[in-house]
């Protein structure tokens, strides 16, 4: 019997590990271009943009956003820009009021609104947003980070989707750049890689997962206000959007890049807080998991991206702790190899951080990758236990070394 019951949780959570990591992606990759919804683009579509930069304290870099912004391709009289700040106690507002007056100083004939929406209080990025599009005028409302730089067309790359009356909201590509060349930065830029790979398939088949908040758009009359008690804003966004029947198209032209974090403590930081959220929202939307009335992505997208791979780091557990019992309860080539396959991963991470210590070896893109892997895991537990715990501050931190741009 105690054989039976170890060997039923090890391949169950066996296939919640492979299902997560190996089955869904290659089922995005094989099957979701042959099941793809009809979906269509219009490049003379432009509508009036509300483009809204999030900021909070974001003094090294709200120049350079501006500028990145106003450089913008989008016909002039169809957009406005909003610096909505946090109640910043740096000099983003005096740096932020003095670029605009430069701006209309020398151009005088722009026909595009540049403000600075201030709050007088600090009470999270959601009630920011909620904040900034009482004053918006756009059909179509754009967020973006304050440290975010977007390319060129990212606006008319984004806004073509929403001629689709079936499309709610858009996801732009995110890229963690590893612009100090370091490890834990070069094992975020993997990360994406994949998850691009996966919003892709899901945008195909349904709708991506996600919308990003360093990049994300959405019809103005479609979302009224957002759950201020919510860490992950922009995620639960794109449920509730997709509750309402709309779609969430990911667009992999429309890009925006931040620096990727440098150590494991702002790594830490911005994961934890990403853990917390995404529990809050999928405890929130219970409803929808594993629901067919929301198509592909209450059936598999929402509960394979999100609810199993939180589950990740105590399956791994279970199968540990299972397949070592069973080396010793009922021996055979089976387990061996499976406790050998433990090991190496275990090596693999004790090595990664041996030689990230000693600065070896910081470009050896697989043990970047393990240690990633393993650091974002143990990360989720922390999560985890931070839920549990009621730790749930909405007020933002900043990972700084994200700032130096």
């Amino acid at each position: 019997m105690i054989e039976t019951a170890l060997y039923t949780i090890l391949f169950l959570s066996l296939i919640l590990i492979g299902w997560t990591f190996i089955g869904f992606p290659a089922f995005l990759i094989f099957f979701s271009s042959f099941l793809k919804k009809h979906h269509f683009l219009n490049q003379a579509f432009f509508p009036k943009v509300t483009l809204m930069i999030m900021t909070y304290n974001e003094e090294k870099a709200i120049a350079k956003k501006l500028q990145n912004s106003l450089d913008i391709d989008y016909p002039h009289d169809k957009l406005e820009i909003f610096v909505v700040d946090s109640a910043s106690t740096d000099k983003t507002q005096e740096i932020t009021r003095k670029v605009i007056k430069e701006f209309y100083k020398n151009n005088p004939k722009d026909k595009r609104i540049v403000k600075l929406i201030a709050q007088e209080k600090r009470e999270g990025k959601a009630s920011g947003i909620n904040y900034g599009k009482e004053k918006a005028s756009g059909e179509i409302i754009m967020i973006t980070d304050g440290n975010a730089m977007m390319s060129k067309n990212v606006i008319k790359n984004i806004v073509r989707h929403f001629d689709d009356p079936k499309v709610g909201g858009v996801c732009g590509r995110f890229e963690a750049r590893d612009l100090h060349d370091t490890s834990t930065g070069e094992g975020g830029s993997i990360y994406w890689k994949i998850e691009r790979m996966l919003r892709t398939g899901e945008s195909n088949l349904d709708s991506c997962i996600h919308m990003s908040g360093e990049i994300t758009a959405f019809r103005a009359n479609i979302v009224n206000k957002l759950d201020t008690t919510q860490l992950s804003e922009d995620f639960d966004m794109a449920v509730s959007i997709r509750r309402k029947g709309f779609r969430i198209i990911y667009e992999p032209y429309a890009i925006a890049y931040e620096p990727a974090p440098t150590n494991v403590d702002d790594l830490k930081t911005q994961k934890k807080r990403i853990v917390i959220g995404t529990l809050q929202v999928l405890f929130k939307h219970k409803d929808m998991l594993f629901n067919p009335k929301y198509g592909w992505y209450g059936v598999m997208i929402l509960t394979t991206h999100k609810l199993f791979q939180l589950l990740t780091p105590f399956a791994l557990a279970v199968v540990l702790g299972s397949s070592a019992a069973l080396f010793f309860l009922d021996y055979n080539l089976w387990i061996h190899g499976l406790i050998i396959a433990e090991i190496t991963c275990v090596v693999l991470t004790l090595l990664s951080l041996i030689l990230t210590l000693f600065n070896l070896f910081k470009h050896n893109k697989l043990l970047n990758f393990v240690k990633y892997f393993m650091a974002s895991n143990w990360i989720v537990v922390l999560g985890w236990i931070d839920f549990l715990c009621g730790k749930k501050i909405v007020t933002w931190k900043k990972i700084e070394s994200s700032r130096d741009i």
